[in-house]
């Protein structure tokens, strides 16, 4: 399926120098708009956007996509001094300097191989995560550097998460976009480059490994967009670094796969990763989600290390992050209040990230 319409530009809600974010007269009534691609566009002028998505009410934050602006537009061009071209032979696609590339002035740092030994890398599978992880390192330490590592399985341009326009702000962030994913601060043809990039040029005290927006899943025992964290794992152990899982915890998801450790977290653990990881999780208070976290992570525990955390360890900074953070964090539209589990669990990897020693 693939849809279009043409609308009318009601009104400029937001814009930068990546996006514009426009109400509209038709479609979903709202679209957003990539400056990789486009000049900014005035309030009355006609465009087409794309309304696959959210017709299907699917993704994308309920904005449409701008495909295409009729009227002729002067279009400032895009200058790199790059050849890597990203969401290629698309009709958007472009060329990038990767970090990598010959054109690159680090080029040279790629042409040895690299280790990430006692290296802890955090692997979340989703977005919401993020910003929750962010504000607990800051809360923790405001010193530590963090990079985020953003895959393709998900959103392909970086400048639809909100959350990414608020971090990229902040002193101590740095992101990189590997595969067909663009717009981070960095760009790389794949995640092991990404990673030798975060640790040997951007000297990283933490590197996370996640997905834009828009994660997809089937209801299949594999088919979902989280399997890809199990070949995270294997890459950061391979280069004999340690795999950190942030866990997908949730006692107020009504599907029963993602009731206490979502299968999105336990199947890719049980099936396909072979380096040994940290799965961190909280000590819960609430007697049956306890006993359903423990029950859970027996299926695990033979192939990897869990890591029980209390939650007085990390609560002050807890309270700080959700407090710091200039907008309210949820996950899948629930808060801290509607889903504590969730955030307790994100923060024990953090905490577990920062403070736990390298495990044989």
């Amino acid at each position: 399926m693939y849809r279009e319409e043409v609308v009318i530009v009601r009104k400029i809600i937001f814009e930068d120098d990546d996006i514009q974010l426009l109400e509209t007269s038709g479609g979903a009534g709202r679209a957003i708009l990539y400056r990789t691609f486009f000049s900014k566009v005035q309030e009355q002028e006609e465009i087409v956007v794309n309304v696959t998505a959210t017709e299907l009410k699917l993704g994308t934050g309920g904005w449409d996509i701008v495909k295409a602006i009729p009227q002729a537009h002067p279009h400032k061009e895009l200058k790199t001094d790059g050849h890597i071209m990203k969401a290629r032979y698309m009709p958007n696609q472009h060329s990038v300097l990767s970090v990598e590339a010959q054109e690159s002035e680090d080029h040279s740092l790629f042409h040895t191989p690299f280790s990430l030994r006692g290296k802890r890398v955090l692997l979340a599978e989703l977005h919401s995560m993020l910003p929750l992880v962010y504000s607990l390192i800051r809360c923790f330490s405001a010193s530590m550097k963090i990079t985020v590592i953003i895959s393709d399985e998900a959103a392909l341009p970086l400048k639809l998460s909100e959350h990414m326009r608020i971090l990229s702000k902040q002193d101590q962030f740095h992101s990189i976009t590997v595969g067909q994913a663009f717009g981070g601060e960095f760009e790389a043809v794949n995640l092991i480059t990404a990673l030798q990039y975060a640790d040997q040029k951007l000297k990283s005290d933490i590197i996370l490994i996640t997905l834009g927006p828009g994660v997809v899943g089937t209801g299949t025992f594999y088919g979902f967009s989280g399997m890809e964290l199990a070949n995270w794992a294997n890459i950061v152990g391979s280069l004999e670094g340690q795999p950190v899982w942030v866990p997908r915890v949730s006692f107020a998801d009504e599907r029963e796969r993602h009731y206490g450790i979502s299968h999105h977290t336990l199947t890719p653990l049980q099936k396909f990763t072979w380096s040994k990881s940290v799965v961190p999780l909280p000590l819960l208070s609430i007697s049956h989600q306890a006993k359903t976290l423990e029950e859970q992570a027996k299926s695990i525990q033979q192939q990897h290390c869990i890591k029980w955390v209390e939650p007085k360890s990390f609560q002050e900074e807890l309270a700080g992050a959700l407090k710091w953070y200039p907008k309210e964090i949820k996950t899948m539209g629930r808060t801290f209040e509607d889903d504590p589990a969730f955030f307790y669990t994100v923060a024990a990897a953090v905490f577990t990230a920062i403070n736990q020693k390298r495990e044989d």
